[in-house]
């Protein structure tokens, strides 16, 4: 079977179009057929050697998929051939085949497009996971999504549309910027050519917000102190302009009479609580179902054309997902 794998870290030129065996799955193991891939920030990640839990080399990319089930391993039950399922948290998706843990394997209707399912897991649980899990975001509260164009910038004003949540979005572009009040954000700050803090103020007559969901940090996380409301709190979770840069205890010193704090996030937590992992993907399965939610496409690309995916990816002009087709 074809499949995209790196033998060593770094550019673009490491991604590898193989020829390797099919997989057999082990006794708690499924088969399934790939019929969509998502791309993820992840994957860029692991192909620079800066993830934070790398594979072993050499390692097939892809962190999550749609397909069909090809093959059981004699312990799993509530899996059959032939069922829809989504995988996510699996690496080695970037490939026509990929065998899974059937904990990470989760039916879905035939009736909803294999590319949606493949585009919604990873982005719709984290952006779920920071506004309730984490943020106990409330209705009539405010957050402040970084990176809002993105797969999980898109996911996250959608559900806190939902959940009747201002949402106020980070972009770097004018066109960024349309598609984030497209999808339903109340407002959108332009970092690049705004002053984040003065605006954030003036939209919210001085108060701040609750909640900001930071996918940058960098020498982001100063700033987002100085944007939050008292009580408010930050949640940092992706690395796109590298580890923190600031003094974490000076900056959190000097905001200290405002009782706001920082968190971090990652999905592997929630998928290590089965009871909150299942329950959270079927309620986002049925907003897909019902339309309640919808992820956004930019573009399909063949799997051959891994290269250009995670080109466009680093180059910042991706609105919502990428989906690689095998």
């Amino acid at each position: 079977m074809k499949a995209i794998q790196i033998h060593q870290t770094g550019d673009i030129d490491v991604l590898k179009i193989v020829d390797i065996e099919r997989p057999i799955p082990e006794k708690t193991q499924v088969l399934i057929k790939t019929s969509a891939i998502g791309v993820t920030y992840g994957d860029i990640m692991v192909q620079h050697g800066v993830y934070p839990v790398m594979p072993d080399l050499p390692a097939t990319l892809g962190f999550e998929c749609s397909g069909i089930v090809e093959s059981v391993g004699e312990d799993v039950t509530g899996l059959v051939v032939g069922q829809s399922v989504a995988v996510l948290g699996t690496m080695g998706c970037y490939a026509e085949y990929v065998v899974a843990d059937a904990t990470m394997v989760m039916p879905v209707p035939d009736s909803i497009d294999k590319d949606l399912v493949a585009a919604f897991p990873i982005t719709y649980l984290t952006a779920y996971h920071m506004l309730h899990s984490m943020g106990r975001i409330e209705e009539g509260q405010t957050v402040l999504v970084y990176a809002a164009a993105g797969g999980v910038g898109t996911a996250a004003i959608q559900l806190a549309r939902l959940a009747g949540v201002n949402v106020i979005g980070l972009t770097s572009s004018d066109d960024k910027a349309s598609y984030t009040k497209q999808q339903g954000a109340h407002h959108v700050i332009n970092y690049k050519t705004e002053d984040v803090v003065q605006r954030v103020k003036e939209l919210t007559n001085g108060d701040g917000v609750n909640l900001v969901l930071n996918s940058l940090a960098g020498n982001t996380l100063a700033r987002d102190f100085e944007v939050l409301a008292n009580m408010g709190q930050i949640i940092w979770f992706g690395f796109a302009a590298g580890y923190p840069q600031e003094n974490l205890t000076e900056v959190v010193s000097n905001n200290f009479m405002k009782s706001t704090g920082i968190r971090t996030f990652t999905l592997y937590n929630i998928f290590e609580n089965r009871e909150l992992f299942i329950s959270s993907f079927k309620t986002l399965l049925d907003y897909l179902n019902e339309g309640k939610i919808k992820p956004h496409i930019h573009e399909k690309l063949p799997l051959a054309e891994v290269a250009r995916a995670h080109q466009l990816m680093e180059s910042s002009v991706v609105k919502g997902r990428l989906v690689l087709k095998p």
